[in-house]
């Protein structure tokens, strides 16, 4: 009996034409037209015509451009303190310096307190 519904649906489906289902895109007329208030708007931005400025409308808005004022000479070093200067030792602070001018670097022990805390006996 299956055998027979079978060979019965499948002449059914040769008979008769195949359906083809299409899906249409369907907007709404509201969402195509345009909105009334954005079309006055644009309207009226098409429609607007500014007035033109004169020439001497911009008199008491704008200050005169005038060239600055050349800058001052500055004041000139003697040579004598120019060369005292280069002599001169660097001075760094928490340094001490030492003999001929020369710095000499104050060494630290930064693991003193690792040191310190690995001496004790552990207390259990």
């Amino acid at each position: 009996m299956l055998a027979h519904t079978l060979r019965v649906t499948a002449r059914s489906a040769l008979a008769r034409p195949a359906i083809v289902a299409r899906r249409g895109f369907v907007v709404p007329t509201a969402a195509r037209k345009a909105d009334a208030v954005q079309s006055i708007y644009l309207q009226a931005l098409k429609d607007y015509k500014p007035k033109p400025e004169s020439a001497s409308a911009a008199e008491g808005v704008v200050k005169k451009w005038a060239a600055p004022a050349a800058p001052a000479v500055p004041e000139t070093v003697d040579a004598a303190e120019l060369a005292a200067y280069k002599a001169s030792a660097v001075e760094v602070e928490g340094q001490e310096p030492a003999a001929g001018g020369v710095v000499a670097a104050k060494e630290e022990d930064w693991f003193e307190e690792e040191v310190a805390f690995a001496e004790e006996e552990p207390k259990h």
